[in-house]
């Protein structure tokens, strides 16, 4: 063994085939893990830079959008109830029994469509009562007219005085008084002869049926509450100094949930601040007139959700709530960088609309994946930005 040690610090020792083979794949299993150990202290610090695993492979392309500032505005979540913006309740406008009850709650009735029918004998009587009375005072009409002739042809023959003359214009001009009311008391007992139909003011629902047939309709008893459909307003109650803010350009989106449970917002709508405040809550109320295409599809009563919004001067960052993708306990999203997508974690804040406020891990101006899940796909590539 000495012997072998010798020779071998002086060169003359060869280990056998065997030996040399063991010792060069132990210098390339050294050289490989120090390869590794460089490796992994120079791999980047974006998680997605192992996004898109496979290199060379032509991927799908993936529409971008970049991040902005200021989209968001300073906002607020109320609970709100929706409104018809035309309702109105049907009353009699006179007394009457109702014979007849034509509409149900829920029928939809056009303008000038009967609704009701009151008893009409006594408004019979009285338009007869007044028409009798009418013709009456047009026959005295016509006895002083012909008088008055009469006495004004004496009167220029020199047969009666003046003051037969003024008296028989007296008795003519009280006579056309005379017809003249009696006229309007027939016009006056039509009118009210129209009260006993009722009919629809306006195209709309009938929301309730308030009376039924044989009670005692009297003007101000209602009997049918009826609103425009396709008219509806959101309208929620807010603290007075938000109301100010509010009052100052504020803006509201509306978040409408559907019969099958799908939510959708409306876009940023104008709101209409009611000047004046609740004095037991302290509170005012805010209104929001939804689309007509909205409208048609809810009814007065639902329960919504308002976001209000106000100027935000200092502006936030936000992207799409679409881009951000849930991995675990972290949401993060896939940044265009190079030519390819990295991911990146997130810090979000509150979700207005279809955004969401970006706190932490994304720069203005960079761009990130619209659709993440087809992002995450091998070798997939940003498209080119419009």
């Amino acid at each position: 063994m000495i012997g072998i040690q010798q020779r071998a610090r002086a060169g003359a020792y060869r280990p056998p085939a065997g030996g040399r083979r063991l010792f060069g794949v132990f210098r390339v299993t050294v050289a490989a893990v120090a390869m590794l150990v460089a490796g992994a202290v120079t791999m980047p610090r974006d998680v997605g830079a192992l996004a898109n695993p496979t290199e060379g492979t032509m991927g799908p392309s993936v529409e971008t959008v970049a991040v902005s500032r200021g989209v968001l505005a300073d906002s607020r979540e109320w609970n709100g109830t929706l409104q018809a913006i035309r309702h109105a309740t049907v009353a009699a406008q006179t007394v009457a029994r109702i014979i007849s009850l034509d509409v149900e709650a829920g029928q939809r009735v056009k303008k000038g469509q009967r609704i009701a029918v009151l008893d009409a004998r006594e408004t019979r009587a009285g338009i007869a009562q007044a028409s009798a009375q009418a013709a009456q005072a047009k026959a005295s009409l016509a006895n002083a007219r012909a008088s008055y002739e009469r006495s004004k042809s004496l009167h220029q023959q020199g047969f009666i005085s003046q003051a037969a003359l003024d008296a028989a214009l007296a008795q003519l001009r009280v006579a056309q008084a005379a017809a003249s009311q009696a006229g309007a008391s027939v016009q006056m007992q039509q009118v009210t002869g129209s009260y006993t139909t009722i009919v629809a003011p306006y195209d709309a629902v009938i929301s309730a049926r308030l009376a039924e047939v044989g009670e005692l309709a009297a003007p101000g008893r209602a009997i049918v509450s009826l609103y425009a459909p396709g008219q509806l307003r959101a309208a929620f109650f807010v603290p007075a100094a938000t109301a100010v803010q509010l009052a100052n350009g504020g803006r509201a989106r509306v978040q409408i949930t559907d019969a099958d449970g799908q939510s959708e917002w409306t876009d940023a709508l104008p709101v209409q601040v009611i000047p004046a405040a609740d004095p037991s809550s302290a509170t005012v109320e805010v209104r929001v007139d939804l689309p007509k295409a909205v409208g048609l599809r809810m009814l007065p009563g639902q329960a919504v959700v308002v976001h209000t919004e106000r100027p935000d001067p200092d502006g936030r960052l936000s992207i799409p709530a679409a881009a951000v993708l849930q991995r675990g306990e972290m949401r993060v999203a896939y940044v265009a960088l190079e030519g390819r997508f990295v991911l990146r974690a997130l810090r979000l804040g509150r979700h207005i609309g279809d955004r969401v406020e970006v706190r932490a891990g994304l720069r203005e101006g960079e761009r990130v994946a619209l659709d993440p899940v087809r992002a995450g796909l091998g070798g997939a590539r940003p498209e080119a930005a419009k």
